[in-house]
Protein backbone atom coordinates (compact mmCIF):
# COMPACT_ATOMS: atom_id res chain seq x y z
CA UNK A 1 0.00 0.00 0.00
CA UNK A 2 2.99 2.23 0.48
CA UNK A 3 2.40 3.35 -3.46
CA UNK A 4 -0.63 2.81 -5.00
CA UNK A 5 -3.04 3.82 -2.34
CA UNK A 6 -0.35 6.76 -1.17
CA UNK A 7 -2.23 10.41 -0.60
CA UNK A 8 -1.65 11.62 -4.54
CA UNK A 9 -1.73 15.85 -3.02
CA UNK A 10 1.68 16.36 -1.57
CA UNK A 11 2.58 18.67 1.19
CA UNK A 12 3.99 20.64 -1.43
CA UNK A 13 0.95 20.93 -4.00
CA UNK A 14 -1.16 21.26 -0.75
CA UNK A 15 0.77 24.23 0.08
CA UNK A 16 0.51 25.72 -3.46
CA UNK A 17 -3.80 24.94 -3.06
CA UNK A 18 -4.20 26.84 -0.20
CA UNK A 19 -2.21 29.66 -1.14
CA UNK A 20 0.61 29.28 1.38
CA UNK A 21 3.84 30.65 1.02
CA UNK A 22 7.21 31.60 3.12
CA UNK A 23 6.49 35.09 1.96
CA UNK A 24 2.39 34.64 3.17
CA UNK A 25 3.34 33.18 6.17
CA UNK A 26 6.25 35.76 7.54
CA UNK A 27 3.85 38.46 6.53
CA UNK A 28 1.28 37.11 8.84
CA UNK A 29 3.17 36.38 11.49
CA UNK A 30 3.77 40.35 11.59
CA UNK A 31 0.20 41.03 11.16
CA UNK A 32 -2.47 40.89 13.26
CA UNK A 33 -4.38 36.82 14.06
CA UNK A 34 -6.13 35.59 11.35
CA UNK A 35 -10.10 34.99 11.66
CA UNK A 36 -10.77 31.26 13.29
CA UNK A 37 -12.92 29.51 10.19
CA UNK A 38 -15.66 27.28 10.74
CA UNK A 39 -14.23 24.16 10.24
CA UNK A 40 -17.56 22.12 10.23
CA UNK A 41 -18.25 23.95 6.80
CA UNK A 42 -15.05 23.98 5.57
CA UNK A 43 -14.71 20.15 5.55
CA UNK A 44 -18.11 20.07 4.16
CA UNK A 45 -16.66 22.32 1.38
CA UNK A 46 -13.91 20.04 1.71
CA UNK A 47 -16.09 16.90 0.96
CA UNK A 48 -17.87 18.42 -2.20
CA UNK A 49 -14.80 19.57 -3.84
CA UNK A 50 -13.23 16.20 -3.83
CA UNK A 51 -16.61 14.51 -5.04
CA UNK A 52 -16.95 17.11 -7.10
CA UNK A 53 -13.22 16.06 -9.31
CA UNK A 54 -14.76 13.07 -9.89
CA UNK A 55 -16.06 11.83 -12.84
CA UNK A 56 -20.07 11.40 -12.92
CA UNK A 57 -19.59 7.60 -14.20
CA UNK A 58 -17.71 6.50 -11.13
CA UNK A 59 -19.84 8.62 -8.78
CA UNK A 60 -22.77 6.21 -9.96
CA UNK A 61 -21.16 3.26 -9.64
CA UNK A 62 -19.62 3.42 -6.25
CA UNK A 63 -21.04 2.55 -2.60
CA UNK A 64 -21.29 6.25 -0.95
CA UNK A 65 -21.46 4.76 2.78
CA UNK A 66 -18.19 2.77 2.25
CA UNK A 67 -16.60 5.74 0.38
CA UNK A 68 -17.06 7.58 3.29
CA UNK A 69 -15.70 5.43 5.66
CA UNK A 70 -12.74 5.05 3.28
CA UNK A 71 -12.17 9.17 3.50
CA UNK A 72 -12.58 9.02 7.52
CA UNK A 73 -10.27 6.19 7.71
CA UNK A 74 -7.34 8.26 5.60
CA UNK A 75 -7.67 11.30 7.50
CA UNK A 76 -7.42 9.68 10.62
CA UNK A 77 -4.67 7.94 9.44
CA UNK A 78 -5.59 4.24 9.28
CA UNK A 79 -4.02 1.82 6.84
CA UNK A 80 -6.16 0.04 4.33
CA UNK A 81 -7.69 -3.11 4.33
CA UNK A 82 -6.20 -4.90 1.96
CA UNK A 83 -2.93 -5.06 -0.19
CA UNK A 84 -0.94 -2.73 -2.57
CA UNK A 85 -1.41 -5.74 -4.85
CA UNK A 86 -5.14 -6.36 -4.93
CA UNK A 87 -6.02 -2.73 -4.64
CA UNK A 88 -4.10 -2.26 -7.68
CA UNK A 89 -5.99 -5.05 -9.41
CA UNK A 90 -9.62 -4.34 -8.35
CA UNK A 91 -8.80 -0.50 -9.34
CA UNK A 92 -7.34 -1.50 -12.55
CA UNK A 93 -10.80 -4.24 -13.09
CA UNK A 94 -12.87 -1.18 -12.29
CA UNK A 95 -11.50 1.20 -14.28
CA UNK A 96 -11.98 -1.05 -17.44
CA UNK A 97 -15.77 -1.41 -16.52
CA UNK A 98 -15.83 1.94 -15.92
CA UNK A 99 -14.81 3.19 -19.34
CA UNK A 100 -16.96 0.84 -21.01
CA UNK A 101 -19.93 2.69 -19.71
CA UNK A 102 -18.29 5.97 -20.23
CA UNK A 103 -18.19 4.53 -24.03
CA UNK A 104 -21.39 2.69 -24.28
CA UNK A 105 -23.13 6.26 -22.65
CA UNK A 106 -21.13 8.60 -25.04
CA UNK A 107 -21.78 6.52 -28.43
CA UNK A 108 -25.50 6.07 -27.55
CA UNK A 109 -25.53 10.36 -26.70
CA UNK A 110 -23.91 10.94 -30.23
CA UNK A 111 -26.17 9.02 -31.71
CA UNK A 112 -28.96 10.68 -30.12
CA UNK A 113 -27.73 14.05 -30.65
CA UNK A 114 -26.72 13.15 -34.31
CA UNK A 115 -30.58 11.94 -35.07
CA UNK A 116 -32.23 14.77 -33.32
CA UNK A 117 -29.78 17.18 -35.28
CA UNK A 118 -30.87 15.18 -38.60
CA UNK A 119 -34.36 16.02 -37.80
CA UNK A 120 -34.21 19.57 -36.90
CA UNK A 121 -32.21 19.84 -40.23
CA UNK A 122 -34.52 18.94 -42.40
CA UNK A 123 -37.17 20.50 -40.56
CA UNK A 124 -35.41 24.14 -40.29
CA UNK A 125 -34.58 24.26 -43.73
CA UNK A 126 -38.27 24.85 -45.11
CA UNK A 127 -38.78 27.51 -42.35
CA UNK A 128 -39.55 31.09 -44.17
CA UNK A 129 -36.33 32.81 -44.55
CA UNK A 130 -33.91 30.40 -44.05
CA UNK A 131 -31.11 29.57 -46.43
CA UNK A 132 -28.89 26.80 -46.94
CA UNK A 133 -25.35 27.33 -48.29
CA UNK A 134 -23.19 23.93 -50.33
CA UNK A 135 -21.41 22.88 -47.35
CA UNK A 136 -24.91 22.75 -45.23
CA UNK A 137 -24.82 25.39 -43.00
CA UNK A 138 -28.15 26.64 -42.69
CA UNK A 139 -28.94 30.93 -41.97
CA UNK A 140 -31.89 33.50 -41.44
CA UNK A 141 -31.26 37.23 -41.41
CA UNK A 142 -33.27 38.79 -39.03
CA UNK A 143 -32.03 41.85 -39.90
CA UNK A 144 -29.53 42.76 -42.92
CA UNK A 145 -26.06 44.96 -41.91
CA UNK A 146 -24.83 47.79 -44.16
CA UNK A 147 -21.98 48.07 -42.93
CA UNK A 148 -18.28 45.96 -43.79
CA UNK A 149 -18.43 42.18 -44.07
CA UNK A 150 -15.91 40.05 -42.02
CA UNK A 151 -12.52 38.22 -43.75
CA UNK A 152 -11.82 34.88 -43.42
CA UNK A 153 -8.85 36.33 -41.01
CA UNK A 154 -10.62 39.19 -39.42
CA UNK A 155 -11.29 39.85 -35.48
CA UNK A 156 -14.84 40.23 -35.33
CA UNK A 157 -16.67 42.06 -31.94
CA UNK A 158 -20.00 40.58 -31.59
CA UNK A 159 -23.31 39.45 -28.97
CA UNK A 160 -24.04 36.15 -29.12
CA UNK A 161 -26.39 33.47 -27.55
CA UNK A 162 -25.47 29.39 -28.14
CA UNK A 163 -27.87 27.32 -28.04
CA UNK A 164 -29.21 23.11 -28.70
CA UNK A 165 -31.88 22.36 -30.68
CA UNK A 166 -33.61 21.41 -27.83
CA UNK A 167 -33.26 25.16 -26.80
CA UNK A 168 -31.02 25.06 -24.08
CA UNK A 169 -28.29 27.77 -23.82
CA UNK A 170 -24.57 26.58 -23.81
CA UNK A 171 -22.85 30.14 -24.22
CA UNK A 172 -23.72 33.63 -24.73
CA UNK A 173 -21.28 36.99 -24.74
CA UNK A 174 -23.81 37.89 -21.73
CA UNK A 175 -22.65 35.22 -19.62
CA UNK A 176 -18.92 36.43 -20.86
CA UNK A 177 -19.48 40.07 -19.86
CA UNK A 178 -21.06 41.82 -22.84
CA UNK A 179 -19.76 41.73 -26.52
CA UNK A 180 -17.23 39.79 -27.49
CA UNK A 181 -13.83 39.89 -29.71
CA UNK A 182 -13.14 36.79 -31.44
CA UNK A 183 -10.70 35.67 -34.40
CA UNK A 184 -12.65 33.90 -37.49
CA UNK A 185 -8.99 31.90 -37.50
CA UNK A 186 -9.84 30.39 -34.31
CA UNK A 187 -13.23 28.95 -34.50
CA UNK A 188 -15.93 26.44 -35.99
CA UNK A 189 -16.03 26.36 -39.31
CA UNK A 190 -19.68 26.84 -39.74
CA UNK A 191 -19.58 30.08 -37.44
CA UNK A 192 -16.80 31.39 -39.56
CA UNK A 193 -19.15 30.67 -42.80
CA UNK A 194 -22.03 32.35 -41.16
CA UNK A 195 -20.14 35.22 -39.83
CA UNK A 196 -18.61 35.72 -43.20
CA UNK A 197 -21.82 35.92 -44.58
CA UNK A 198 -22.90 39.06 -42.69
CA UNK A 199 -22.34 42.89 -42.72
CA UNK A 200 -22.07 44.77 -39.35
CA UNK A 201 -24.99 45.60 -37.79
CA UNK A 202 -26.62 42.48 -38.98
CA UNK A 203 -28.66 40.37 -36.63
CA UNK A 204 -28.78 36.74 -37.84
CA UNK A 205 -29.01 32.89 -37.06
CA UNK A 206 -26.74 30.53 -37.88
CA UNK A 207 -27.55 26.59 -37.61
CA UNK A 208 -24.54 24.57 -37.86
CA UNK A 209 -24.29 20.96 -38.03
CA UNK A 210 -22.42 18.19 -36.03
CA UNK A 211 -20.45 18.31 -39.12
CA UNK A 212 -19.12 22.04 -39.28
CA UNK A 213 -19.16 22.18 -35.34
CA UNK A 214 -17.47 20.11 -32.97
CA UNK A 215 -18.25 16.30 -34.37
CA UNK A 216 -18.42 13.05 -32.46
CA UNK A 217 -15.35 13.55 -30.64
CA UNK A 218 -15.14 17.17 -29.13
CA UNK A 219 -12.34 17.56 -26.95
CA UNK A 220 -13.60 20.75 -25.48
CA UNK A 221 -17.50 20.90 -25.68
CA UNK A 222 -19.67 19.58 -23.72
CA UNK A 223 -21.83 16.95 -26.53
CA UNK A 224 -20.66 14.92 -29.52
CA UNK A 225 -22.85 15.51 -32.36
CA UNK A 226 -24.35 18.39 -31.65
CA UNK A 227 -26.17 20.73 -34.33
CA UNK A 228 -25.68 24.25 -32.52
CA UNK A 229 -27.61 27.72 -32.72
CA UNK A 230 -26.14 30.50 -32.94
CA UNK A 231 -28.24 34.16 -32.76
CA UNK A 232 -25.77 36.63 -33.60
CA UNK A 233 -25.38 40.76 -33.82
CA UNK A 234 -22.38 41.58 -36.03
CA UNK A 235 -21.25 44.79 -33.97
CA UNK A 236 -17.41 45.14 -35.76
CA UNK A 237 -14.65 43.48 -37.97
CA UNK A 238 -11.43 44.10 -38.74
CA UNK A 239 -8.07 42.72 -39.05
CA UNK A 240 -6.55 40.74 -36.49
CA UNK A 241 -3.73 42.11 -34.70
CA UNK A 242 -0.94 39.95 -35.40
CA UNK A 243 -0.15 37.25 -32.65
CA UNK A 244 -3.42 37.92 -30.98
CA UNK A 245 -4.96 34.95 -29.26
CA UNK A 246 -8.54 33.20 -29.19
CA UNK A 247 -9.69 34.97 -25.71
CA UNK A 248 -13.04 34.91 -25.74
CA UNK A 249 -14.84 32.49 -28.40
CA UNK A 250 -18.46 31.24 -27.62
CA UNK A 251 -18.98 27.75 -25.99
CA UNK A 252 -15.54 27.99 -23.73
CA UNK A 253 -13.28 28.14 -26.21
CA UNK A 254 -15.01 28.32 -29.67
CA UNK A 255 -17.46 28.76 -31.39
CA UNK A 256 -14.73 26.39 -32.09
CA UNK A 257 -11.47 26.71 -30.38
CA UNK A 258 -9.49 24.76 -33.18
CA UNK A 259 -10.90 21.18 -32.03
CA UNK A 260 -14.02 21.32 -34.31
CA UNK A 261 -14.05 17.55 -34.91
CA UNK A 262 -15.52 16.96 -38.13
CA UNK A 263 -15.27 20.30 -39.28
CA UNK A 264 -12.22 21.33 -41.75
CA UNK A 265 -10.08 24.84 -40.98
Amino acid sequence: MKHFLRPTLTAAALAVALGITAGAQAQTSSSAAAPVANKAQASQILGYQMVGSIPGVIRQNVDPAVVGQAVTAALNGQKPNMSDAQAQATWKEFMTEMQAKAKAEFDAESAKNQAAGTAFLAKNKSVSGVKVTASGLQYQVLTAGSGARPGPNDTVKINYTGTFVDGRVFDSSQQNGGPVSIPLAHVIPGFREGLQLMQVGGHYKLFIPASLAYGSEPSRFPEPNATLIFDITLISTGPTPAGAQDGGAPGGGAPGGGDAGGGQQ
